[in-house]
């Protein structure tokens, strides 16, 4: 029941809110200590892409985006692209992508982050592939502070349009991969 006690610890997105604590057990009495603390609940997201996401154009910056949501706490997406902020409070970003080269010329993939439609200084990431038909993860993290409707754009560009963010279906032994993964949390408020 919603506001009742429990001895068992609720699972996320619920809040655990210590009230108190057995201090003496016995057949006829006992004794409860209790001092509440509240907890504050800290947020999160997870979005996802599960189509390719190509570039029309080299060296022209683009915004990931996303068609997939996971589970989110006070953390939503906004026009596809702008992960936007409910709450003020420091965040951090991690970025998973899956890159395909489609032929054997090497090329840069660029990747950063853009808040309020600002670049974050000193945050871009790059990859060279060099392989055709060469698969490349990429992973990112970033800390952000925003204020509460702030939003942060992850960007990304190529020195090739035979490089893309590309979703992979799933097989008979495995499922299928997004093009992009990004998982927000908050370590402090």
């Amino acid at each position: 029941d919603a506001g009742g006690l429990t001895n068992v610890r609720p699972t996320a997105p619920n809040n655990v809110i210590p009230v108190a604590a057995v201090l003496a057990v016995d057949a006829t009495d006992g004794e409860i200590f209790v001092r509440p603390s509240f907890e504050q609940q800290k947020n999160y997201g997870e979005f996802s892409s599960t189509i390719d996401q190509t570039a029309a154009l080299i060296n022209t910056a683009y915004p990931i985006t996303y068609n997939a949501i996971g589970p989110t706490q006070q953390i939503s997406v906004v026009s596809n692209s702008r992960i936007t902020f409910a709450e003020t409070g420091f965040y951090q970003l991690i970025l998973n992508s899956q890159v395909l080269s489609t032929n054997a010329s090497a090329k840069d993939v660029r990747f950063w982050f853009r808040k309020n439609g600002t670049d974050i200084p000193i945050t871009t990431r790059i990859q060279t592939l060099t392989g055709n038909q060469e698969y490349r993860p990429f992973s990112g993290t970033q800390t952000v502070s925003v204020l509460a409707g702030d939003y942060v754009e992850l960007m990304w560009a190529t020195t090739d349009t035979t490089a893309s963010l590309k979703a992979a279906p799933a097989t008979a032994y495995a499922p299928a991969s997004p093009s992009v993964q990004v998982i927000v949390t908050q370590p402090a408020l």
